[in-house]
């Protein structure tokens, strides 16, 4: 999203939303655009996707009547200029207003998705960076430290390490304390487990507990966790490679033999080879796709 588009959309349909935003809408969205990391207003957000929707609908409506107009000019020459134009003038806002709406709705539920996608990012690098926190801790680091040397140390877990940034610069330039500055990096994680965890920190600091200790004891809780975890995605890798067995290699061999039964008996006959063609180039390459989404999906859990 270009800064352009988002200080426009801020500045000349932000405000139009605003009544909307004093009565509680969009409260979920304001809420994921949070946890998504993704440091925008939520009247810029909205007033962007708006912009950035009429921008597209008046676009697609001048290239669509236009090109509708010379394309009904050639196909019916005999067709009176005016019906040819109104035609091409209907179908040109019918599609205009649908791409608006195409546009504008994917704004809505993207937050959510990469909200979604931080979470399994934060969480496959939790044990990681509770290790990391732990050693630095038991040198005597103080909590503030912690995470501003976990914020140069991408390598540990990236995505909390951004999140590192943000608590850093809660404390460095908004004047938080590190209470303060956990609770509100709890309240925006998209992961309850990493909201947990900073609540936990928070808590034992208050209470004047041994940080190094807690810390300890919640990396061996996590790599129990992550133990778990990994144990059930070898067993869920196991089922996908039965699947993969018996759809991708059993079945293709089973049609392949049958197919060429059919063609000695019939020779013939077209729609066997037609299949062929099909399961060939089309149905295999669609479940390698599948199978490849699926296991990428689980194993970046882990």
């Amino acid at each position: 999203m270009s800064k352009f588009i988002r200080r426009v959309g801020y500045l000349r349909f932000g405000r139009y939303l605003e009544p909307l935003f004093e009565k509680g809408r969009f409260e979920r969205l304001n809420t994921s655009l949070k946890k998504a990391g993704m440091d925008i207003s939520i009247r810029a957000y909205l007033g962007s996707a708006l912009l950035t929707s009429i921008l597209l609908t008046i676009f697609v409506f001048i290239f669509s009547f236009l090109t509708l107009n010379i394309v009904f000019q050639n196909i019916t020459p005999d067709t009176p200029p005016e019906n040819i134009l109104t035609v091409s003038l209907i179908l040109g806002i019918f599609l205009g207003i649908l791409t608006g709406i195409f546009t504008y709705f994917p704004f809505l539920y993207w937050p959510q998705m990469k909200a979604t996608d931080r979470k399994i990012l934060i969480e496959a690098g939790l044990t990681s960076t509770a290790s990391y926190l732990s050693a630095m801790s038991s040198s005597g680091v103080p909590p503030d430290r912690l995470f501003y040397s976990l914020a140069g140390e991408e390598s540990v877990a990236p995505e909390i390490s951004k999140e590192s940034k943000r608590i850093t610069r809660d404390i460095e330039i908004f004047g938080y304390d590190i209470l303060k500055a956990l609770r509100t990096a709890a309240e925006r994680s998209p992961s309850e487990r990493f909201a947990k965890f900073l609540d936990g920190m928070s808590a034992t600091i208050t209470s004047g507990g041994d940080l190094t200790f807690f810390l300890a004891a919640e990396t061996t809780a996590l790599m129990k966790v992550k133990e778990e975890e990994t144990k059930e995605f070898i067993d869920q890798l196991g089922v996908l490679a039965e699947i993969f067995m018996i759809v991708g290699v059993v079945a293709p061999l089973f049609f392949v033999v049958i197919l060429a039964i059919l063609a000695v008996i019939s020779p013939e006959a077209t729609l066997g080879q037609v299949f062929m063609i099909f399961l060939t180039y089309f149905i295999m390459p669609i479940l390698l796709v599948i199978m490849n989404l699926m296991v990428s999906t689980i194993s970046r859990e882990i």
